[in-house]
């Protein structure tokens, strides 16, 4: 248990650091929202597909039913999430996502019998602090709305919703079959979205290909280590770790799409890092399931 716990928490860190390369993703694509999440989703499928034939974990009719609610939810939490990148200020969406170890905290016990230690609260509330210092640092870069910060909120708590229908699902799929269920239900629920939004779902063209090809490689295979993880970390824990998306997002904004990345960001995202790999390095003891 302690090795599996062990591996467990070294593949979410590295889930969560592909994941946030999405949002700079997002800004160099100029699809329409529910087009380019159609056909992240198409790919993401094709390369799930490969890589479960190539391990011979084909999802039988009764584990494709246990995906049916996380791609749903996934497909509705990626709709606002690239609204919420392209309406708000990437400091803004950081700040919010931030809250998302409280709501699983929260929801830890009741859901899971997880009775953390009260340890993890305080490494939870120096992370946080760490995303404010970073965000405080911030130039500002990009434009806010009230609408955008809703939108960023929903999708929060939408991706709370994900972890919690995806840890449950967990118990009964392995990994490879879960990912590719939820991601086939997520492009079908995905078809009438964009026809009904009136965003199409012709094939992207060109130059348009490739950051939708970036998205389902990338934060894909983040979403897949991710559901492997959920089988092996306390949800509370995975809610900590997660932070590491938000503390990571301005960085690679930095290096990719030359966002503006002030010092005291960096001492921020420093931060986070450090007490990241405090709480990982930390006994099994860390956080104790009941259930």
């Amino acid at each position: 248990m302690e090795r599996r716990l062990v591996v467990g928490r070294s593949v979410a860190l590295g889930a969560t650091a592909l994941l946030a390369v999405g949002p700079s993703i997002v800004k160099i694509s100029d699809l329409p929202e529910a087009r380019f999440v159609l056909w992240r989703l198409v790919l993401a499928a094709v390369f799930y597909g490969l890589i479960s034939m190539a391990s011979g974990d084909r999802p039988s009719r009764s584990e494709l039913r246990h995906a049916l609610w996380g791609g749903l939810v996934f497909a509705v939490n990626l709709v606002f999430f690239v609204a919420a990148m392209r309406r708000t200020s990437a400091a803004n969406a950081v700040v919010i996502g931030a809250l998302q170890p409280v709501v699983l905290l929260g929801l830890a016990g009741p859901l899971f019998g997880e009775r953390p230690r009260r340890a993890l609260y305080g490494w939870s509330l120096l992370a946080i602090g760490g995303v404010a210092v970073a965000m405080y640092g911030s130039e500002g870069d990009g434009v806010a709305t009230r609408f955008g910060d809703l939108l960023a909120l929903v999708g929060m708590l939408l991706f709370c919703l994900y972890y919690v229908v995806s840890k449950r699902a967990r118990t009964e799929v392995g990994s490879v079959s879960y990912q590719l269920g939820l991601t086939v239900v997520a492009a079908l629920v995905m078809v009438p979205v964009a026809l009904v939004s009136g965003h199409g779902v012709a094939p992207p063209s060109g130059g348009d290909w490739w950051p939708v090809a970036l998205m389902a490689l990338i934060p894909g295979t983040g979403h897949l280590l991710i559901n492997y993880a959920h089988a092996h970390v306390p949800l509370a824990l995975m809610g900590l770790i997660n932070l590491l998306f938000v503390a990571l997002v301005p960085f690679y904004a930095w290096w990719l799409v030359g966002e503006t990345l002030g010092g005291l960001q960096a001492v921020g995202v420093g931060l986070v890092i450090a007490t990241l790999a405090m709480v990982v390095a930390r006994p099994v003891e860390q956080s104790v399931p009941t259930g």
